[in-house]
């Protein structure tokens, strides 16, 4: 893709509603190509306790168009007792190296008094039985001297050298309220040889916009020809308390200008989606650029796609 002054999604409508027996939600779709037009969807659903597993199912992607291929499967449950991940699994996002496909995920566990942490776990996806397997007891990416309260990391690229990047939300501090903890976290970048063991760099990868904005959620790069581009989910304005999909764009994947306005998507004026618009994943299949992304109420309400206007240069 050039480097354009402005993006444009034309929303498709819903693509999934939570209907699965026994759990509510349909969050942090992500998507991995297998071969021609199939590919695997994985995403969150919550259960009566609201933790979060993660279900696959296969989707068929041609010409601007996205559908299920027979039923989601449950493919990761929570963790045991005391793991990083025993309070839930969340989708990030998948990666293919060497004809292995991985899917990282967000472990989740609860602190008392309303804290939690949430660190990275990746599994080997199994692509002819769409079985997840857990590669490492533990997180790839997680608390340490560089990420204090937790690292989620939800965006994976691998350049020409074989270098591993990865934008991960960290933690930056608690505050204590009348309401109870606030949280605030916001986008760093770390890099890898192998996608296991992480260098960490200092700093916020994309800078707070002012005072009332204090969290961003799942984001997710893409290249198109020399470019990166981001999109990601950024919470408040002084009007505007729940998440709208902004955006940004890297020559280098290192220095990001952040340009909101050209997003190129934003609220419904009614529906699913016309409350909150988050969790954005970005791909591109045969020349058409597709974004999956959650409504009202972080993924009650399911999750849609959009497709890039067909007069973008791709």
């Amino acid at each position: 893709m050039q480097q354009q002054t402005t993006f444009r999604w034309e929303k498709k409508g819903l693509l999934f509603r939570p209907s699965i027996d026994g759990f509510t939600h349909g969050s942090h779709p992500c998507i991995m190509h297998v071969r021609d037009d199939l590919h695997i969807i994985a995403f969150t659903c919550r259960n009566s306790e609201s933790k979060s597993h993660i279900f696959l199912s296969y989707a068929r992607v041609s010409n601007g168009e996205i559908a299920f291929v027979g039923e989601p499967v449950l493919a990761l449950k929570p963790g045991d007792a005391g793991y990083f991940d025993c309070d839930g699994a969340i989708t990030a996002s998948f990666v293919k190296d060497n004809n292995q496909y991985y899917l990282y995920y967000v472990g989740w566990q609860n602190l008392p008094e309303g804290l939690w942490i949430c660190d990275t776990g990746r599994c080997i996806l199994d692509v002819n039985k769409l079985e997840l397997k857990r590669q490492f007891a533990g997180p790839v990416l997680g608390r340490d001297k560089n990420n204090p309260l937790f690292a989620a990391a939800t965006a994976f690229f691998i350049t020409e050298d074989g270098l591993w990047h990865t934008w991960h939300n960290s933690g930056v501090k608690w505050d204590k309220t009348a309401d109870g903890w606030h949280h605030r976290y916001g986008i760093h970048h770390a890099t890898s040889k192998d996608g296991i063991d992480w260098d960490c760099h200092p700093g916020l990868a994309i800078p707070f916009a002012n005072d009332y904005e204090y969290a961003f959620g799942r984001p997710t790069v893409v290249r198109f020809n020399d470019m990166f581009y981001m999109w990601y989910a950024h919470r408040a304005t002084k009007t505007t308390k729940t998440y709208r999909i902004g955006f940004a764009r890297s020559r280098d994947c290192e220095h990001w200008h952040r340009d909101d306005a050209n997003s190129g998507i934003n609220i419904s004026e009614s529906g699913w989606d016309s409350e909150m618009i988050c969790y954005p994943y970005v791909f591109k299949h045969k020349g058409i650029g597709y974004m999956l992304y959650n409504g009202n109420n972080y993924g009650r309400t399911g999750f849609g796609f959009a497709v890039l206007h067909s007069s973008e240069q791709l």
